[in-house]
């Protein structure tokens, strides 16, 4: 018995999550729901990493906030990391920091409840899919990408890196979603749409149209935002 509890323990990986704030809980709890999807658990949360040193040493829910980024770039062996922050800005700054040091990795995650079509979807790497989520076919995603809840993904979607879509989408067969994209709640994109990097959907908007890059468009149909730093759209 005492061999078996062993060989357990050595076979988890190791993973930090990036951001010590209330989406970061939420990711604690992906991890552990896939954890307990599996016969046997797969990730071992060392903690939260912040950029906050105040917060190091502080709890962040059940896990400790145990360092800030300098805290993965010193690992001398390999560790999972996973990025929780709602800015597709941040996460792009955080990602090309981190990534040129070998040693961390970003896996993607899913949490057991989301239904995709394995067989026919290209992932990245470092995606964080939360539950609810579906994704039918021939679909290309990027890199660390936030998926949150409950959302609905066609045919030929394409989506770039570094994105964030909130809860409740529905995104039509055939759109191409460009990079550090921001998606609000309830938003509807339909079919072969392209969305450029950098806009922002406002939450609840039905997008009808192609969307150029950096602006951002609200309503129904969406329509752009005059105040072209307008990104504290309600998401």
């Amino acid at each position: 018995m005492y061999k078996a509890v062993t060989t357990t323990l050595q076979t988890l990986k190791n993973i930090v999550i990036i951001g010590a704030g209330g989406h970061g809980r939420e990711v604690a709890f992906l991890i552990e729901e896939i954890n307990r999807s599996l016969p046997l658990p797969e990730w071992n949360i060392l903690g939260f990493v912040d950029i906050d040193l105040k917060k190091v040493g502080t709890y962040n829910g059940r896990y400790k906030v145990i360092g800030d980024d300098y805290y993965l770039i010193r690992q001398k062996h390999e560790i999972h990391a996973v990025i929780a922050n709602g800015s597709p800005a941040t996460v792009r700054k955080i990602y090309e920091k981190l990534k040129v040091h070998k040693q961390i990795l970003f896996p993607n995650l899913f949490h057991p409840g989301i239904i995709f079509d394995k067989g026919s979807i290209v992932w990245g790497e470092g995606n964080v899919v939360c539950p609810g989520n579906i994704f039918t076919t021939d679909i290309v995603v990027g890199s660390c990408n936030n998926f949150n809840r409950s959302s609905t993904f066609g045919h030929d979607v394409v989506i770039g890196d570094c994105c964030i879509m909130n809860p409740g989408l529905n995104v039509s067969g055939g759109v191409k979603i460009g990079d550090n994209c921001l998606i609000g709640t309830g938003a509807t994109i339909l079919q072969y749409v392209e969305i450029g990097s950098g806009a922002t959907i406002g939450a609840g908007a039905v997008v009808t149209k192609d969307v150029e890059p950096n602006i951002t468009v609200v309503g129904v149909p969406a329509r752009p935002v005059k105040d072209r730093t307008a990104r504290s759209v309600r998401q």
